[in-house]
């Protein structure tokens, strides 16, 4: 993610930096031939790059400083920006950095870094000098978000499941007909909360998208279509003020332009950021068709814990599933719906889990909508849950070498039983912040064939990057390599673009209508009818006859 901070926006995209910047770990999670650990590729790449990255102008002091806390570090601005500008010179993928005269940059912006008084002020310049290659993952995360997890010394995987842990892979309900829940984690738990609330831009304004049942916004009765108009004293308006003047600077200028594109994904991202510890409860003031209301919002420990990778801040884990069954003349439709907020590993076991409880399913749809991404090789992983023959989902294309994101099709279930791939029609729903291995994923099915995408086009930022500790504590998030899909569709910039658009309305959502899940289930429907017709001898079947939305799941 590139983020153009002048200094009017520069402390609220450094908030949606260090939310973005703990997904873009595909280069450390990359595969070859076979599957390389995450944990070890990201040590060394974070122990090179410390190494070989630091300007001949800096000196040993660097390392006592880089112990010390937050508070208690320099701003070094000199040896900092230098570090970031060298880095970036011999560490990008493409050797004429996007065609950037980085030397005429250094130039340009290293004398105003020699006269910042604070970290922020340094911040912006090294945002502003990120952001004239015009490509995403490149970024910094402020040092105190970053000191939340392990050091760039010794980066490590770890999940840390919440306090009495009985929300676990094993843990999810089977519902009948309405299929698999996910069992909310016990109170009292510690680290990142989740609230159980999808909010993204409808109309201009952030409003919720999806309400997860069993977590707090649904049993306070939140619903789909209200807007979000502030969070505790903040009105969400002031806030995202000054990337909505920004974007609409630059959408004069070149409403096309890279820079125009990222600035409507910061917003769309900026927008859906509600976030707490657990345990925590926040007043928010919502808008809804009769008027403002103000609800206590809960957030509880998430189902699956929270994620670290590397020194990356925390991140929590949800996965929710469930079945909808569409209504026809004959036998219902029964289509699996599996959610999950972030590609990390402690979502694979529910993720398998549902897969294997949608065996007898018509359609599943995966719904990677607010997704921004994780780790890279897990979109192999799921991949070979649909696939029934070898497929490579692209190429990560470095300076000097390529590799392989293989998918080998998944014939074992979770309980060691031999199975098929599930060979059904599959449908995969994205957005504006569907980003990282979530384009992987969506672009890489779409491109072979075997997905059908519904939604609005991706982020278009499919790069993946390593992050490396500054002189003045911060770290420094940047690209390694390009990505292409295995038909060499290249989606940085372009994101994934749905085989059929699909946008929310606050009108729809109001009225209990998912355009983009309502688009998928019904193409499903007309196939499963279609196939359905084509056993029997029948004439096919034009259309199915659906509801225009998809049932919510009944109450447990």
């Amino acid at each position: 993610m590139i983020f153009h901070a002048d200094r009017s926006t520069g402390p609220l995209v450094l908030r949606i930096a260090g939310l973005l910047a703990a997904c873009a770990t595909l280069a450390a999670c990359a595969t070859t031939s076979s599957t390389t650990s995450s944990t070890t590729s990201t040590t060394t790449a974070a122990t090179t790059s410390r190494s070989t990255a630091t300007p001949s102008g800096a000196d040993a002091t660097a390392e006592s400083n880089a112990s010390k806390t937050p508070s208690a570090r320099a701003i070094r601005p000199v040896e900092t920006f230098d570090t970031v500008w060298t880095t970036v010179r011999d560490s990008h993928f493409d050797k004429t950095l996007n065609g950037v005269d980085w030397v005429a940059v250094r130039e340009e912006l290293r004398g105003k870094a020699v006269s910042v008084e604070t970290q922020d002020e340094l911040r912006a310049i090294l945002l502003e000098m990120l952001g004239r290659l015009g490509q995403s993952h490149f970024t910094i995360i402020p040092g105190d978000l970053a000191e939340q997890s392990p050091t760039i010394d010794s980066p490590r995987e770890q999940v840390r499941a919440p306090e009495a842990s009985a929300a676990t892979a094993s843990d999810i309900a089977t519902t009948g007909a309405d299929g698999v829940k996910v069992t909310s984690a016990p109170a009292g738990g510690s680290g990142p909360g989740v609230c159980g609330i999808d909010i993204t831009m409808v109309d201009g304004e952030p409003t919720v998208l999806r309400v997860h049942e069993g977590l707090p916004g649904a049993t306070t009765g939140i619903q789909p279509g209200w807007t979000v108009v502030a969070v505790g004293s903040m009105r969400v308006a002031d806030q995202l003020q000054p990337l909505r003047e920004a974007l609409a600077r630059e959408e004069q200028q070149s409403p096309s332009s890279p820079h125009a594109r990222q600035l409507r994904t910061e917003l769309a991202i900026a927008a859906s950021a509600l976030s707490a510890p657990a345990g925590a409860t926040i007043p928010v003031t919502f808008g809804t068709p009769d008027g403002e209301r103000t609800i206590e919002v809960a957030f509880v420990p998430a189902p699956y814990g929270a994620q670290e990778f590397g020194n990356l801040p925390p991140m929590p884990v949800e996965v929710e599933s469930r079945v909808v069954e569409l209504p026809t003349d004959g036998k219902p439709i029964r289509i699996g719906v599996i959610s999950f907020n972030i590609w990390f590993t402690g979502a694979s076991p529910a993720i398998d889990k549902a897969v294997d409880e949608f065996r007898s399913c018509d359609g599943i749809v995966i719904d990677l909508r607010g997704n921004p991404g994780g780790v890279g090789v897990m979109s192999t992983g799921v991949a070979g849950h649909f696939l029934s023959e070898p497929a490579s989902l692209g190429s990560m294309i470095g300076r000097d070498n390529t590799l392989q994101f293989n998918a080998m099709p998944r014939k074992v279930s979770t309980a060691g039983k031999r199975v098929r791939p599930y060979a059904r029609p599959l449908a995969i729903l994205v957005d504006a912040r569907s980003a990282s291995t979530s384009e992987v994923f969506a672009g890489g099915l779409q491109d072979i064939g075997r997905a059908r995408v519904f939604g609005e086009t991706s982020a278009g930022m499919a790069l993946p990057a390593h992050a490396i500790e500054l002189p003045n504590g911060d770290v420094l998030m940047h690209a390694v390599a390009d990505f292409v899909t295995g038909k060499g569709t290249r989606l940085e910039g372009r994101g994934v673009i749905p085989d059929e658009v699909a946008l929310p309305s606050r009108e729809a959502l109001l009225a209990g209508s998912d355009a983009a899940l309502d688009a998928a289930t019904r193409w499903i429907g007309d196939r499963t009818l279609a196939a359905r017709a084509a056993k029997a001898g029948a004439a096919p079947v034009e259309a199915v006859n659906v509801p225009t939305s998809v049932p919510p799941p009944a109450n447990p």
